[in-house]
């Protein structure tokens, strides 16, 4: 099934066509591959194909997102301070050789 452009219709065979009225669907394009003889299993395709695009919803049917703040931008304020110097002990320094 493809999205068809508005006021094409439904553009499918006699059994799947009736499944997409029934679905509400108005325009479509299909196409199918292999045996469509066996009716049911043709209707089957048929709902299988709709119940799989369903997964992709139109943009009015999505959910809000809500994005949250990286750890850099929580604490940008704290990062950007200025940090004070660490005052070490003294450590006692290694005598120098003198070369004489």
């Amino acid at each position: 099934m493809v999205p068809a452009p508005r006021g094409s219709g439904i553009v499918a065979a006699r059994v799947p066509k009736k499944v997409l009225q029934f679905a509400g669907i108005e325009d479509v394009f299909t196409a199918s591959r292999g045996s469509t003889k066996t009716l049911g299993n043709f209707v089957k395709a048929t709902f299988d194909c709709l119940m799989k695009t369903y997964g992709f919803l139109t943009p009015d049917f999505w959910t809000e997102t809500r994005f949250s703040s990286s750890p850099f931008q929580q604490y940008t304020d704290l990062l950007s301070k200025p940090t004070t110097k660490a005052i070490l002990p003294p450590t006692e320094e290694a005598p120098q050789k003198t070369e004489a």
